[in-house]
């Protein structure tokens, strides 16, 4: 997904909710919720020349599952080095109309390549297709990459159904899926009138719960977390509403610890909002466990034509260690892995922030995190820099106007160096744990990072839930965390969250320490290395590398002690080396050396 400027996303916002008669195009995708939400997108009505000159009659939109195109063209189209399967462009007659597949009723995607838009959408419409969604077979970081305007061609006069362009990312996510026969629903059109009964919740008009996966150790009572509950309710219909209800319920573990309703509430149709406002959620104490909340509303005894955005659903889950502003599973797993980078830098980093009025009660032990390689290119021994700032500038929260980074120019607490060890890691999360915990100071500000220089590593983020009213509450702290050469922006990617996780520990500094710690000697090396972990730990796998992350020797560990070991690096030149350390429960360390003669 292409990254909205901040200047055209509110403008898009005031444009969906602000004005019912400046009615926008959405594609949304409504099935599976994993990928459920707004895409970005391009649509015919952004040029001339096609059948369907634009969207905004609400009597043209669409609500159907998708297929893939496959006309069963063989070869590919080897464009600028990028290969195109001929199957997926939709652009044989013959194939689309003898194709196995059932365009009936559908909405088809479709490869971008080879021939025209409106000869793809064309052949789709004379199969029987309801609708298009054209992606770009260009990755998103080309410049010729994300979103682009479909001319109509020789054939765009002919179409009649509504047809859509996306990038790179989300074609390729939504075909993953279609890959593994998990149906995929969506909705295209103006939605704003397009039913006579439609009530609608929207995650970017909702204050959401904050962090979804929260430590214990700062979550005990209603003094360490509380959360105001306040959204909107939009009556999408063109119908007015005159009893509509919003209602609240807070479920533990499946059991219900709070539940508000608000009835009677009128709505005029066609894009009417309304706010609503419940009690604070706050329990005298909490336990380990699942909290879901359910934001719902509707129109009693009636039914709802649009019921798909009727509700909207937050699981936050308090556990052990790990803390998320991105929405996780119950294993504590990321449910999004969007994968973004700014589209030029020399060097940049993501982010989250992390304070607490308790955060003594912790230690930062490392983080988690998942990043993705461009196709075509190698993971193994790729780098990054995991790094941890404490951001001492002074200010309220993100609508102090003396809010200011400056600090994070300065030397931080932590800094260590990371690298991908298999091409197994790819999209997947990875865990790094710091050579030594650090100590949190209560109500510090400490911003943890990912630092990357190269242009093919996409890092992962979730577009759900989307914090945007969240950020402007008066005492609105920072979440998401972008930096590019050196320039730090405390609002990231507006939309969206890095899936970047904190893993914490209750803080045990002056008790026994049972840390792991990995020493070296003799460093610097002259032939013989010897690394040794701390008390229970084991060494699983370990890995010498050059410092631009070549992997120069793996050492096997069977029938060795596995706390214990010595390597020869006789054979290694003088200079920098690291190892790459993985401990026997999955967790990596790193520890640069040198070889001195």
């Amino acid at each position: 997904m292409k990254h909205l400027t901040k200047t055209f996303l509110v403008f898009f916002l005031l444009l969906h909710f602000g004005n019912a008669k400046c009615q926008p195009v959405i594609l949304d995708i409504l099935s599976p919720t994993s990928i459920s939400g707004l895409l970005d997108h391009t649509e015919q009505g952004f040029t001339t020349g096609w059948g369907l000159p634009n969207l905004l009659n609400p009597a043209d939109a669409i609500l159907d599952s998708i297929v893939m195109m496959d006309d069963g063209t063989s070869g590919s189209n080897n464009s600028y080095g990028y290969l195109f399967p001929q199957k997926y462009c939709g652009c044989d007659s013959a194939g689309v109309m003898n194709s196995n597949v059932d365009f009936e009723n559908k909405i088809v995607l479709i490869s971008r390549g080879t021939c025209q838009f409106g000869w793809k959408a064309y052949l789709a419409q004379l199969r029987g297709a309801k609708g298009v969604i054209v992606y770009n077979a260009y990755p998103d970081s080309d410049p010729s990459g994300g979103l682009v305007t479909m001319l109509a061609g020789d054939y765009g006069a002919l179409v009649n159904i509504p047809s859509a362009f996306v990038g790179n990312g989300d074609g390729l996510m939504i075909k993953a899926l279609l890959d593994n026969s998990t149906e995929v629903t969506a909705f295209l059109g103006a939605k704003i009138g397009a039913f006579p009964n439609d009530l609608a919740l929207y995650s970017e008009k909702a204050l959401t719960p904050g962090e979804l996966a929260r430590p214990y150790a700062i979550t005990t009572d209603s003094v360490d977390y509380q959360v105001p509950i306040e959204f909107w309710i939009t009556n999408d219909g063109s119908s007015n509403q005159t009893n509509a209800f919003a209602e609240v319920n807070i479920l533990f573990n499946g059991n219900s610890v709070y539940n508000h309703q608000i009835t009677n509430i009128g709505l005029n149709g066609m894009g009417d909002s309304i706010f609503v406002s419940f009690p604070t959620f706050k329990q005298p104490t909490y336990a380990k466990g699942h909290y879901q909340f359910i934001y719902s509303t509707g129109i009693p005894n009636a039914f709802d034509d649009f019921n798909e955005d009727n509700s909207l659903v937050y699981d936050v889950y308090v556990n052990d260690s790990i803390f998320s502003f991105a929405r996780v599973d119950s294993t504590l797993t990321p449910i999004d892995n969007r994968s973004y980078r700014p589209a030029s830098f020399s060097y940049w980093a993501s982010g989250i922030h992390f304070s607490h009025p308790n955060a003594s009660s912790l230690q930062l032990d490392g983080i988690r995190f998942a990043g993705q390689i461009e196709e075509g290119d190698s993971l193994t021994g790729t780098l990054l820099d995991i790094v941890v700032y404490e951001w001492t500038d002074s200010f309220f929260g993100l609508n102090d106007p003396n809010l200011s980074m400056s600090s994070l120019n300065g030397t931080p607490l932590l800094s260590e160096l990371f690298v991908f060890t298999s091409e197994s890691q790819n999209d997947t999360l990875v865990t790094h744990k710091f050579q030594s915990p650090i100590s949190l100071d209560d109500s510090t500000r400490y911003v943890i990072c990912i630092v990357s220089s190269n242009s093919n590593l996409y890092l992962n983020f979730s577009t759900d839930p989307w914090f945007g009213v969240n950020d402007q509450m008066s005492d609105a702290q920072p979440k998401d965390i972008l930096m590019i050469d050196g320039t730090w922006n405390e609002n990231g990617w507006d939309e969206s969250i890095p899936t970047i996780q904190g893993l914490f520990s209750p803080n045990t500094f002056g008790l026994e320490d049972v840390w792991t710690h990995t020493n070296l000697s003799p460093n610097p090396a002259n032939q013989l290395v010897r690394i040794e972990v701390g008390q229970n730990q084991k060494i699983e796998r370990l890995f010498l590398l050059n410092l631009d992350g070549t992997l120069l020797e793996s050492f096997s560990l069977k029938d060795r002690d596995q706390s214990l070991l010595e390597i020869d690096v006789a054979q290694y030149p003088i200079g920098s080396y690291l190892l790459q350390i993985e401990l026997e429960g999955g967790e990596w360390q790193s520890k640069r050396f040198n070889i001195s003669r």
